[in-house]
């Protein structure tokens, strides 16, 4: 196990543009986390937490604090699709393994986007 994770590594880091993509991605959620953590607001009211347009209520309201979930989905997202991608770069699947990290960095767009919009609707509501 010790040797497969070393080798892996190895093989990872030999890769300069899969390197730099793994260090990018762990950056950009890390600025994510910070961007969405400093717009979040501390409210004694119950604020919206989520939106849907199934079923009668559309905003569901929850505690200020279960915003946070938003930090830790940016970072499973990373961690996940980081270990898919030194698992097919040990595959010699290398241009799915770049291609799954820019797609990660696309990902991690989007969840900022629409974290950041329904952070902005729980500070009015």
């Amino acid at each position: 196990m010790k040797d497969t994770i070393k080798k892996s590594i190895k093989i990872v880091f030999s890769d300069r543009t899969v390197a730099t993509l793994l260090i990018v991605n762990v950056v950009v959620a890390i600025v994510v986390s910070i961007f969405l953590g400093s717009s979040i607001k501390h409210s004694e009211a119950q604020v919206i937490t989520r939106y849907t347009t199934y079923g009668d209520a559309n905003f569901y309201r929850s505690h200020w604090s279960s915003l946070f979930s938003y930090f830790a989905l940016a970072f499973m997202i990373v961690f996940g699709h980081s270990a898919l991608s030194v698992k097919l770069i040990s595959l010699e699947k290398r241009s799915l393994a770049i291609f799954l990290l820019w797609l990660t960095l696309g990902i991690l767009a989007i969840l900022a986007i629409l974290a950041y919009s329904i952070i902005k609707i729980a500070s009015i509501g």
